[in-house]
């Protein structure tokens, strides 16, 4: 699934089957429920999924709302299946492999399509204005940004001079795409707080000085190229949140304005059911019901991983959320090497980040990456040794 999850829906549902079937063998078979009930990653995930499936028994919204939430939920149940998939050492590092593969594949041919050497139309989905591929922008940006982020760290801790050289030329050639090529203002959120993260990381307060030079470096680059993807987005941004009056209901061509409201609206759903939220998938009629006579717009989707949940599930269910984020956060420490401690954080930060400006959990792509990351990073919790850890630093 490294592989399909930045390219094909339907190849990652048919995966996921494969995964599933297999994963109950090796269950039968095998007796390897010790691995589920050792990791904490796998109960919360588990906790949160079973947490959707009551919130199925008050739920406010119709049938076919609710099982299509509550599939969207039955992800969380592959993460504990993957923390027995991903076992062993050399699974993950293919993993890997297929994942990073499959990004640098999007990345050649995102610069062969800005650069105007390849045809559009067909499985291509952006132009030569937006060189996006196989995904839409918010999602191609997203996984890009995680993926300079991979690159960076690869670099920093490659083997030998000319492995670093070739990570950090990918990993500038990717951030590079995420900033001035692609238009998905998620995906540069998420690269300021990995490059903050990694100053952070790697040279304590010096390095947070450092990498706030390189965002303001950036800003007057992005004031000083207008036509790139990263200035216009943000002045768009700018235009769209000052002309925003509440008041006023929002304009389809405004998504800012709409998120403004879809976040005011969404609150007083949960200001309303504070406890436990309008149930699995009842946002869609909680949210119609808000905004019945008002003449303004409808939604499915509040774009905001945490306001979808908690308008669901309610201030419960955002907490255990929070939880498991929090988790997965501590426990990265015990992880065996820096690296993936800085991997595994990584991509909880990628997500927080852009939970906050989308429902990355109910996106198809958004939660699949996150169900496999968190399977594949979190896997080795079960081989942690302090002499080990020690060893790999």
């Amino acid at each position: 699934m490294g592989f399909s999850i930045p390219i094909s829906v339907a190849l990652d549902s048919v995966l996921a089957l494969v995964m599933l079937l297999a994963w109950l063998l090796t269950i039968i078979c095998s007796g390897k429920q010790d691995t589920i009930r050792a990791n904490p990653v796998a109960w919360l995930a588990i906790g949160l999924f079973f947490f959707y499936l009551i919130g199925c028994t008050y739920s406010v919204g119709n049938r076919e709302d609710m099982l299509t939430f509550f599939g969207k939920a039955a992800r969380l149940m592959f993460i504990p299946l993957l923390l027995i998939v991903f076992q062993d050492a050399a699974t993950r590092r293919r993993a890997w492999y297929g994942f990073i593969g499959a990004m640098l594949l999007t990345l050649i041919l995102s610069y062969l399509l800005w650069l105007g050497l390849l045809p559009q139309g067909g499985i291509i989905r952006g132009d030569a204005a937006n060189p996006v591929i196989f995904k839409l922008h918010i999602t191609h940006n997203l996984f890009m940004a995680f993926t300079a982020f991979v690159c960076a760290v690869q670099a920093r801790y490659a083997a030998t001079p000319r492995q670093r050289g070739i990570w950090v030329a990918l990993a500038l050639l990717a951030a590079f795409n995420v900033l001035f090529m692609v238009q998905g203002r998620t995906g540069h959120l998420v690269l300021l707080a990995l490059l903050v993260y990694m100053g952070i990381v790697w040279l304590r307060w010096r390095g947070v000085a450092i990498a706030l030079a390189a965002i303001g470096v950036l800003a007057a680059l992005t004031y000083a190229l207008p036509s790139s993807s990263l200035h216009q987005r943000a002045a768009l941004a700018y235009h769209q949140f000052s002309a925003a009056q509440p008041d006023v209901a929002a304009t389809t061509g405004s998504s800012i304005g709409q998120r403004m409201e879809f976040y005011r609206n969404t609150l007083e759903i949960v200001r309303q059911r504070p406890l436990l939220g309008a149930g699995t998938g009842g946002f869609r009629q909680a949210y119609s019901d808000q905004v019945r006579d008002t003449g303004r717009l409808a939604t499915h989707n509040p774009h905001n991983e945490y306001l979808m949940v908690a308008a669901q599930l309610g201030l419960a269910g955002l907490l255990l959320l929070l939880a498991l984020f929090a988790v997965q956060w501590r426990v990265a420490a015990q992880l065996p090497s820096m690296r993936e401690q800085m991997l595994a954080r990584g991509m909880v930060l990628s997500i927080m980040i852009a939970s906050a400006v989308s429902s990355t959990l109910i996106d198809h792509a958004e939660g699949w990456f996150y169900v496999w990351m968190s399977g594949l990073l979190f896997a080795a919790l079960k081989s942690v040794h302090p002499l080990q850890g020690a060893h790999n630093r």
